[in-house]
């Protein structure tokens, strides 16, 4: 900006100043940035606190740091803890404890350096009466906005409004796939993979299609590793009743380590296959819930500790058999849990409807499948798929509002019952 060295000092300031008020810009771009914008690799419930409050560049490092967890644990020792001391972020052994306790990054572990996102400077205690700090006004005028929109304003002011009230929540979704319709038929040969087109491929459909590929990579739903349904591969689909199989469109494998079950949830809960401790932790809230402690002791009777106990762990790994997911218990506590209808295809078949709840026509319904005699994947149904009954234990304590249930979906299981003596 200064051009040469011949100038007199007006010209210098000058310069200086554009040069200053260019760096303040991108600067506030960036703080702008951390507050609205959201990475993918930042999606994840993990961040959920620091999500708009802390910098991206900040959560970069965090991310890269969860990466060692794997080999560093929660050891200290292994861990060196430099990105605590040198940085003022949580380092690998303090993300491994949070990891391992299922609850996202807290907020206050994070230097408050990082977590500055603005250029004005804070007031002093005694320095201001709190009127510039003050948000009676502004929300006074914000509900004034929000009743003179129309039905379609209203519902996009609150869902800015939802954006800054539940940072944890996100409604991000992955990219649809790109269709390839580049180009047209040059010579005769065999079809290149993953393309509509007899050709070679160009250098930019090269480029194109290794960045979808990372990108499905990164996204946490789609690590699973998924099993076609073929003649080749029917050693899953041939451990699932006969009379349902028509019904399966596929299987979704996730790794064996003793929390396979919560794997399975995790992914269809949206939180990804790497999700699994958030499950236990929050079926472990559910269990000691003070609205559900009746229904519960009740339920499990003396077996309560012991369910309780099978969803705490304290480290990485394969977990003893003690801590699998089990059946008919934690289906209770997920259906509860997320609201959902849990769906088990295995030895016996059976179906978990909400016991607190009454129907609902929109409701998630969760279909895992029981194989091998010691694993859990994800099964994908056809939509309309026929459900097996309930347990003898749902009939007994679900609340009253909760029968609407069996009327909602009677002709569902009604349809299971006719299959079995047809196909059987």
């Amino acid at each position: 900006m200064l051009g040469n060295s011949i100038g007199d000092m007006v010209k210098c300031w000058e310069a200086m100043n554009n040069n200053l008020r260019l760096q303040l810009g991108n600067i506030r771009a960036s703080f702008q940035k951390s507050f609205y914008e959201v990475e993918h690799a930042h999606v994840s419930p993990f961040y959920g606190y620091l999500r708009g409050s802390v910098s991206r560049a900040a959560l970069r490092r965090i991310a890269e740091e969860l990466l060692r967890v794997d080999y560093v644990g929660t050891n200290r020792q292994i861990c060196g803890c430099t990105l605590r001391t040198s940085y003022g972020l949580p380092c690998a052994c303090e993300l491994g404890r949070y990891r391992v306790g299922g609850i996202p990054i807290p907020i206050d572990v994070v230097h408050v350096h990082w977590r500055k996102l603005t250029m004005e400077v804070e007031l002093e205690v005694g320095e201001d009466d709190g009127s510039e700090v003050d948000m009676t006004s502004a929300m006074d005028e914000l509900w004034r906005r929000f009743r003179s929109l129309d039905v379609i304003g209203k519902r996009a002011l609150r869902s800015r409004v939802c954006e800054l009230a539940y940072p944890t929540m996100t409604t991000l979704c992955p990219p649809p796939e790109k269709i390839k319709t580049k180009g047209g038929v040059k010579k005769k040969g065999k079809k290149p993979a993953d393309y509509d087109i007899y050709r070679d491929p160009s250098y930019h459909e090269y480029v194109d299609k290794a960045s979808q590929s990372s990108q499905r990579q990164s996204q946490p739903s789609q690590t699973s590793k998924k099993i076609k349904l073929s003649k080749k591969q029917p050693q899953f689909i041939l451990q699932f009743p006969n009379h349902i199989r028509s019904y399966i469109e596929d299987v979704v494998n996730v790794e064996s380590d003793g929390n396979c079950g919560f794997r399975v949830i995790a992914s269809l809960h949206g939180y990804g296959e790497d999700g699994w401790p958030m499950v236990r932790r929050e079926l472990g809230l559910e269990i000691i819930d003070k609205d559900m402690s009746t229904l519960y002791d009740k339920l499990f009777s003396n077996r309560l500790s012991a369910v309780r106990e099978s969803l705490m762990i304290e480290s990485f790994g394969s977990q003893p058999p003690e801590k699998w997911m089990s059946l008919p218990d934690m289906g209770y506590l997920i259906a509860n849990r997320y609201n959902v209808v849990l769906v088990c295809l295995g030895n016996p078949c059976i179906t978990f409807f909400p016991m607190t709840s009454s129907h609902s026509p929109n409701v998630s319904i969760y279909c895992i499948g029981f194989v091998n005699h010691n694993h859990w994947v994800q099964v994908n149904m056809k939509e309309g798929f026929p459900l097996p009954p309930v347990t003898l234990d749902w009939k007994n304590f679900r609340s009253h509002i909760a029968t609407t249930w069996m009327l909602g979906f009677a002709g569902r299981m009604q349809h299971w019952q006719l299959l079995i003596p047809v196909l059987a």
